[in-house]
């Protein structure tokens, strides 16, 4: 649920319709009347200051707001505690502006993307991690916030980010700007290529932070759904032998679920990784045995369990046919595009 559709008496006043409704009956929920025969009482002095002040916020204009916001962070002074706090709540601002589809399109055209270099340079890194949040929730979805993104070499700003920042949040945000930069679109997937985008991914899989593998193995999953010629560089630079081992050298937890997803979704039509997870020196089609009746009875981990015997049953069903083509991994990106 997002910001503007749970706003409450101690939350953001709500921007919509959706989320005035739901402000006012939570603000007199603990005064509901226990039977409806009861007389209305007159509302009370803080319910019509909430009510005056979620009406009021209806009526801002986002443009105005974000243009406000975008100066706060040019004017703020680096590198002291006023001006941190000053840009903080300013792209904290914006951040819920930029969860609408059609507010994205506006902070594009008045050039908010201009405070970006100084937000990203920040030694602070709160601000680096809420912007790439912003940047993330600008282009999910949203072709000209794409565009604009790529067009100011922002991908790989985002990778060398996931590789080298010491702040683990920061990471784990710098990958979702990377996932909704390149989701259903062809340019930024290519660019990721370009990039050695998927060595980065395959890194991430290693960290210490499970947020980050988690979203690594999630994206793999996604971007072989969305575009299936992506499988072959995976395969070239060795996810299926990372993600097996990660199988076999992690302790069992949660994250399993995620690795097993992402093989299936490798697996599933390709027969290069099929022949890879089907030989005798990776082991596989034991350890998912094993692991099956492991998780019998678990219901905690009824999903993992699942994509085992999904991908079981893969496994043990011969392709009918080869890859229809032998071309490069890149040739064939280029295809589907």
């Amino acid at each position: 649920m997002s910001s503007e559709e749970s706003g409450g008496q101690n939350g953001h006043a709500p921007k919509n319709l959706k989320g005035l409704l739901r402000f006012c009956m939570e603000a007199t929920r603990s005064e509901d009347a226990p039977n409806s025969s009861e007389i209305m009482e007159p509302m009370s002095e803080d319910r019509r200051k909430w009510l005056e002040e979620a009406l009021t916020s209806m009526s801002v204009n986002p443009v105005e707001r974000m243009t406000s916001c975008v100066k706060a962070i040019q004017e703020a002074v680096s590198d002291t505690e006023e001006g941190t706090e000053q840009q903080i709540m300013a792209v904290s601002e914006l951040q819920d502006w930029g969860e609408d589809l059609d507010i994205a399109g506006d902070f594009i055209k008045i050039n908010g993307l201009c405070i970006v270099p100084k937000l990203l340079s920040s030694e602070v890194s709160e601000l680096r991690w809420r912007c790439l949040e912003l940047l993330g929730n600008l282009s999910q979805n949203n072709p000209v916030a794409q565009t604009a993104l790529l067009t100011l070499k922002l991908l790989p700003v985002f990778l060398h980010m996931i590789d080298s920042d010491p702040n683990p949040t920061v990471q784990i945000k710098a990958l979702y700007a990377v996932s909704c930069l390149v989701r259903n679109n062809s340019e930024a997937q290519t660019q990721l290529l370009a990039h050695d985008g998927l060595p980065v991914l395959l890194r991430a899989l290693h960290s210490e932070e499970e947020k980050l593998r988690v979203k690594a193995t999630f994206m793999i999953s996604s971007i072989c759904s969305s575009n299936p010629a992506l499988k072959d560089s995976l395969v070239e630079v060795g996810v299926v032998e990372k993600l097996v081992a990660l199988l076999k050298e992690e302790e069992h937890g949660h994250t399993h679920e995620h690795i097993l997803s992402a093989l299936l979704t490798i697996v599933t039509d390709h027969v290069v990784a099929w022949n890879k997870c089907c030989s005798g020196e990776l082991g596989l089609k034991t350890f998912l045995t094993q692991r099956i009746q492991f998780l019998e009875g678990k219901e905690q981990f009824k999903e993992e369990k699942e994509y085992a015997e999904q991908l079981l049953q893969v496994l043990n069903t011969k392709p009918d046919k080869p890859n229809p083509t032998t071309r490069s991994s890149s040739s064939q990106l280029m295809l589907a595009i």
